[in-house]
This record gives structure tokens, C-alpha cells and sequence, in this order.
């Protein structure tokens, strides 16, 4: 139970009943039916919580307080008039509530409710924002109320813009290529009458040049789970860049439904757009997973062009450096069962550290190396970026640079250490730096490079607290190079380590570097990511940590990407989904025809 003062809310979750009491007058307010556990109690504290801003003292008499005219809507929703007068504010809410909410049929009173709460600048959206939610969420049956209570009480809302009919398009179409078991050419979307008829009366005859990109994905999708699926082409052109492969890959997965295999060959030989990459694994793509594994689920193994679009599709994902998961792996074994016998071989084989190929004896991969222009255009990037950035931690001086450059060209280095990177892995640093520097002087040790060919850089600070002969000990295995405490030794170590074309011991990913996290120049820091992970593919010594146990994984000789060696197309990929970004498949998907490798 949650106290609050007499102006707060008691939530009393001790019950498969939520209740809200107002502390005041006792009313209760029902939100939900729910069975509850500790999770679940977490989580609808923390979604009630912040919609109510419960950070604030309320004054119940105030005509700003979000307590004051609470509406308890459809039995899931809690709102007030200020919670949701602007459009930003209404669909975060909504997203947030219904997040926490299943799916279901909607009654016209209870959106009249919900449409009468909203403010007078939210009403004009209303359709859209709330048919947005619902295809986030997946909310099929919610949205098909919403489409109808809009029709018959709001149609005015439906013509002002196309952004409410092709979401509405969007979410009956949603998860249909995913489906198993579908007929080619016959079975189509259980809402096909539906999606036909919106395209007819109220999509086909607008004005083409005015549809936005989101719009037209929207229809794309649509049309594609139905019997009007040409009609899509026509959309293409709206599409931006940024929504160009998830329209492609609809309009693929339509014709290869439809059996209509030499067209999805036009269309794959014109994929040229990434995917986009996940947040937490920028090498793994969750939706180029989903593309592969769908277009393998709807192909029809007896037509006699689908080995012909395969040796495309793979074509395309050999100028990727992003990976799928066993899933897709999965159905592309699927389809290769089903395959007329004797015509493939098919399997899954692991690579060692010089690109031999374990299951596949005499084969290995194509070389990884950069040759010396994407050195070159690597150390030009940092020089950059060398004395640009404001931050205290990400500064470097001139004098520090050649200071650094002095070393280098002293000796030939063929392995570079991130000092701060690896003490702070190795043990708590922070805390017991003498044990750490000594722990880390063994470790360095199993690398057998001799001394005036591995240089470890890190801060003036990490020397403060070590004791002389331990001091003495790390510099009789290795150069050292410590630069100013408000220096970013990062920058150091890679310009280092590229400038040498040396191997770098590291578990960092270099985030900052890759420009991961800035868009402000996304097409040059597309290329600055690609090359530098294929540089860190063929170059780092990843340090981990698992538990007590500390190693290093050699770098990879190989190129980290689909290719085709020998006769042999081989494609790499997750067994299980990547935790961080320097995480790298183990494992490769290899197929063959039989007649090519007698």
C-alpha cells in the first residue's frame, strides 16, 4: 500500500482489483481488471505514477492539479483535461496507459468519452495520433473501432489528410508475411474487403503529389496483403529513403506470395538502402532479420526462379555489415528441405581466427584487411575531430599530438594498449590500483609482444598511485605514453593504433568515434562506422570479462560479411541476440549446389 499526504492518491495493490482511492472523499475509481504479481505491481505503479507527475505537490483546488477532474476512461485509462490539451502530450500518455492494456473492441460511447477530454488543438488529431497508437501497439481490434466511430460521428477528420486511412491500412495489415501455412495466390489478409474498399472510395483518387512518405508506406502495406498488390508500385515513389527498404521489402514479399518470383528478382536487384540497426547492437538489424526470415516463409521453393532471387537476396546482404538471427537461419533450412532432393547441401559451420572454415575443409573466408585508403581516410576523420570538441574529457592539445607523433615514429608498433580500458576491466582500479596495475602487467604478458612493440596509453593519473618498481615493471614490458588528465586518451589510442596499422587491445567500441550517437552528419559518419568496425573486426584484441575470468578474442583475419567463395555462398549470423555492440557472430550458414562442388 502507498501512503501519500491527504492531497495524493492511495494505490492499494494488494488485490487482482487495482484501486485508486482520492484520500479526501473515498471514491474509488476503477482502472483495470487485472491478475497481479510484483512485476506487474512495478509496472503500474511506475506507468500511474508518471502520468500523474506525482514528483509535484498538488493542490486539489487548483485548477492546474492533475488530480482535479480525473476522467476513468473505458476502465483503462486515467486522464485529465491538462494531461492531454496538446497533441505531443495526448499521444505520449495514450502510448504509456495502453501500453499496459489488451486489445479490444472499443464501444462509440467510450471514445466519444475519450474524444470529449482531449483539448481543443489534440481534437483535430485525434483520429491519427490515436490509429498511430494503435499500430504501435498492435492493437487491431481498438483501431477497427476507432475507424468506425470516426466514420460515422467525425468523418470530417478523415479528409483533411491521408494519414488516418493508411495507418488504418498499416495496421491491418500488420504480421500477415509472417504468417505459415499460406497458399500462394489465394489466401489473403482477413481484412481484405475492408483494406479494398478504404483504397477505392477514399485513397486511389486523391492527388498522388501531396502524400507524405509516411502515408504512402502505410497504403504500401495495405494493398500488399490484398488482391489489388500491383496498385503499390505506383506508392514507391513517395517513399523517402529512410521508409525506401521497409516499401521494397512489402512489395517483395507480395509478389513472391503471389508466385510472382520474376518480379521480386526486379525488385531485390534494386535493394541499395541498410537497414536500420538496433540500438544496442549497431552490427545486428532486427528488421533485416525479420526481412530475411519472411521473404524464406512466403517463396515458393517449386518455382523454378527462386534460387535465382536467393543468389540476389544474398547478394545485397554481402554489402552489409549489419547480421540475422537463427530464426532466419531456420527458415532458409526449411526452404532448402523443401527443395527438390539432391540439389543442395546445406549447413551451419564455425571460422577460426585466420578464416578457415571448420565443417568445410579447404575453404576460407575473403581477406578483411583495409587497404591504405580506408587508413587514410580514417586518420583523416580524427585529425578532425582532434581539437574541435568542447567537452573537458574529449579535448587533445597540439603540443600532447606531437608529443605522440615523436613516439611513433621511434618505433614500429604492432599492438597498442587502452591502459584506462583494461585496468578498469581487469579489477577495481579505483580502489586497489596496485593489485590491478600488477594483474594487468600479467596480462599483458600472455600478448608475447616484445617491449618497443606494444605501447600503452593512458592518463597521467593512472601512474599517481602505482609504486616505482611497479612503474618499472610495466615499462620494461611495454613503451608508455600518458597524456593530460583532461585529455581524451581514446582519441590516442586509435590515432595510435591506425597510424601504425597495429593491433589494438581494447573492450571499448568506440561509440563516440563511430558516431553512433550523432546525427548531425549521418552519410560521413554512415561511412566512419562502417569502416571503423571493419577495421575493429581485423584489428582488435576484444578484452572480456566474464566473472572472475578475464581474456582477450584474437581479431578476425577474415571479412565479416555474406560472400561467395568457391561455389559455396556462406552468410553469418547470431545464435542468440547481441547484449552490446562488440559482440560478433560465431556462426555461418553455408549453402551449395551439389552439381557445383563435385
Amino acid at each position: 500500500m502507498f501512503l501519500r499526504n491527504h492531497s495524493r492518491l492511495l494505490l492499494t495493490l494488494c488485490r487482482p482489483t487495482i484501486l485508486i482511492y482520492h484520500n479526501k472523499s473515498l471514491k474509488n475509481l476503477q482502472i483495470r481488471h487485472i491478475n497481479i504479481d510484483a512485476p506487474m505491481k512495478r509496472k503500474i505503479l511506475l506507468k500511474i505514477n508518471t502520468v500523474l507527475n506525482e514528483g509535484q505537490h498538488f493542490d486539489e483546488n487548483s485548477n492546474e492539479s492533475d488530480i482535479t477532474n480525473i476522467a476513468c476512461l473505458n476502465n483503462e485509462l486515467i486522464l485529465s483535461e491538462r494531461m492531454v490539451k496538446f497533441p505531443f502530450h495526448y499521444r505520449c500518455i495514450l502510448e504509456q496507459q495502453l501500453a499496459i492494456c489488451q486489445d479490444r473492441w472499443v464501444s462509440n460511447n467510450e471514445w466519444q468519452e475519450l474524444y470529449n477530454v482531449v483539448g481543443e488543438t489534440t481534437k483535430p488529431l485525434f483520429a491519427s495520433i490515436t490509429m498511430l497508437i494503435c499500430v504501435q501497439l498492435k492493437h487491431i481490434e481498438r483501431g477497427r473501432s476507432l475507424f468506425e466511430f470516426i466514420q460515422k460521428y467525425y468523418p470530417d477528420l478523415l479528409t483533411s489528410t491521408l494519414t488516418t486511412y493508411a495507418a488504418y491500412m498499416n495496421l491491418l495489415s500488420l504480421d500477415f508475411f509472417t504468417l505459415i501455412g499460406k497458399k500462394h495466390g489465394q489466401d489473403y489478409s482477413p481484412y481484405e474487403k475492408e483494406l479494398c474498399d478504404i483504397y477505392q472510395k477514399f485513397v486511389k483518387d486523391k492527388k498522388q503529389s501531396i502524400i507524405a512518405s509516411a502515408a504512402a508506406l502505410g497504403i504500401i502495406k495495405g494493398l500488399c496483403v490484398t488482391r489489388l498488390w500491383h496498385e503499390a508500385y505506383s506508392y514507391l515513389p513517395f517513399v523517402n529513403d529512410d521508409d525506401q527498404l521497409q516499401a521494397m521489402t512489402d512489395v517483395i514479399l507480395a509478389a513472391l506470395h503471389n508466385d510472382d518470383v520474376s518480379t521480386a528478382i526486379k525488385l531485390v536487384k534494386n535493394l541499395k538502402n541498410s537497414p536500420p540497426s538496433d540500438s544496442v547492437a549497431a552490427t545486428m538489424s532486427s528488421s533485416l532479420n525479420d526481412m530475411i526470415r519472411d521473404m524464406f516463409r512466403n517463396i515458393n521453393e517449386n518455382n523454378d526462379n527462386a534460387y535465382e532471387f536467393i543468389q540476389y537476396l544474398f547478394n545485397y546482404l554481402s554489402t552489409l555489415d549489419y547480421f540475422i538471427e537463427k530464426s532466419a537461419v531456420d527458415e532458409m533450412k526449411i526452404f532448402f528441405t523443401k527443395y527438390k532432393p539432391n540439389t543442395f547441401n546445406y549447413g551451419t559451420t564455425t571460422v577460426y581466427p585466420n578464416g578457415a572454415c571448420k565443417q568445410l575443409p579447404g575453404l576460407n573466408l575473403a581477406s578483411g584487411d583495409l587497404n591504405d585508403d580506408e587508413f587514410s581516410f580514417l586518420l583523416n576523420y580524427l585529425m578532425e575531430t582532434a581539437y574541435a570538441a568542447k567537452e573537458v574529457y574529449n579535448t587533445a592539445t597540439p603540443l600532447e599530438f606531437e608529443k605522440l607523433k615523436a613516439v611513433l615514429a621511434r618505433n614500429k608498433f604492432t599492438m597498442v594498449v587502452d591502459g584506462l580500458n583494461i585496468l578498469y576491466g581487469i579489477d577495481r582500479f579505483a580502489t586497489d590500483p596496485v593489485n590491478t596495475m600488477i594483474k594487468t602487467i600479467n596480462f599483458l604478458k600472455n600478448l608475447r609482444v616484445s617491449r618497443t612493440q606494444m605501447l600503452f596509453i593512458a592518463r597521467k593519473h593512472v601512474l599517481s598511485r602505482i609504486p616505482y618498481d611497479i612503474q618499472k615493471d610495466l615499462r620494461s614490458i611495454c613503451e608508455v605514453f600518458l597524456v593530460d588528465n583532461t585529455s581524451r586518451d581514446d582519441w590516442f589510442v586509435l590515432y595510435a593504433a591506425l597510424y601504425s596499422k597495429a593491433y589494438v587491445l581494447t573492450s571499448d567500441i568506440l561509440r563516440k568515434e563511430r558516431g553512433i550517437s550523432n546525427k548531425s552528419t549521418p552519410a560521413k559518419n554512415t561511412e566512419v562506422n562502417d569502416k571503423l568496425q571493419k577495421w575493429l573486426y581485423r584489428y582488435q584484441y576484444l578484452f572480456v570479462r566474464q566473472g572472475k575470468k578475464v581474456y582477450f578474442k584474437q581479431p578476425m583475419a577474415y571479412k565479416l560479411r555474406a560472400q561467395y567463395i568457391q561455389n559455396v555462398w556462406l552468410i553469418p549470423y547470431f545464435n542468440e541476440k547481441p547484449l552490446t555492440l562488440a559482440q560478433r557472430p560465431d556462426n555461418w550458414f553455408f549453402v551449395y549446389k551439389i552439381s557445383d562442388n563435385k
